[in-house]
């Protein structure tokens, strides 16, 4: 079993990636349960198609699918407590730092922070690529919301992730375009109970030459090789527990 905590779909740039394009992918990768965020979002704030995404990744994906909100500012502005845009199949948010920039301990992103604490439900946040997404950048933010699950998308940079993994205990990274000699030393450093398997499909493939469909593959058996007696756990049991255990 594997659940990959980081799938995307939906208007990325110049493509359009549908939910049956994602499924068709994850399935021939080996992977049936994820959790995924639109990134429509980035382009359109209108509450009614998002939810129409939603409801067609939910239903062709038979409730499989587990939606992340990626939140942007006109959201916030349209609705203070982002009500207009959830729904019960929210199971978490996603705030990007660099499709639009989020100060590390704004007033916007303590707004979201109250919401998910409200709500009990995790954030991922992009780490890494500008100095503000920096993983360090979120240890007053992670340490002010305890309750609040955070999962450093990519763990980038690695000491900075290291150290927040030592220090804040609601702190998770996951694997997506991580490199494979960093998974094995956030494993000997014993994180593993803290560790979530990501892939970022479909945007690798993006990227390849080859298939992506095999090219998860590969990353798959690879994270499994590296991971060893501590696969299952970050393959399938951490994200359980941070995405749809309340």
């Amino acid at each position: 079993m594997i659940f990959d905590s980081h799938v995307h779909f939906g208007q990325y740039f110049d493509d359009y990636y549908t939910p049956p394009r994602i499924l068709r992918t994850l399935k021939l990768a080996g992977i049936r349960h994820f959790a995924y965020s639109s990134t429509s979002a980035v382009v359109c704030d209108d509450p009614a198609f998002l939810k129409e995404e939603r409801t067609a990744m939910h239903e062709l994906s038979n409730g499989r699918a587990h939606a992340l909100l990626w939140v942007t500012h006109s959201m916030l502005e349209n609705s203070k407590d982002l009500s207009l845009y959830l729904d019960k199949r929210i199971c978490g948010f996603k705030v990007h730092g660099v499709s639009e920039k989020w100060e590390p301990f704004g007033k916007a992103l303590q707004r979201v922070f109250c919401i998910a604490q409200e709500r009990k439900i995790p954030i991922l946040l992009l780490t890494g690529e500008y100095d503000q997404c920096f993983a360090g950048a979120y240890q007053k933010i992670c340490e002010s919301f305890i309750n609040v699950p955070v999962i450093l998308a990519h763990g980038r940079p690695l000491d900075q992730t290291i150290f927040m993994l030592k220090n804040c205990p609601n702190a998770f990274v996951d694997t997506a375009f991580m490199p494979l000699m960093h998974l094995k030393i956030l494993i000997e450093l014993g994180f593993s109970n803290r560790i979530l398997f990501g892939t970022d499909t479909p945007i690798p493939g993006r990227h390849l030459k080859s298939s992506l469909p095999r090219h998860l593959r590969s990353r798959i058996h690879s994270s499994k090789k590296i991971a060893g007696e501590n696969w299952r756990q970050i393959a399938w049991e951490n994200a359980v527990k941070v995405f749809l255990e309340k």
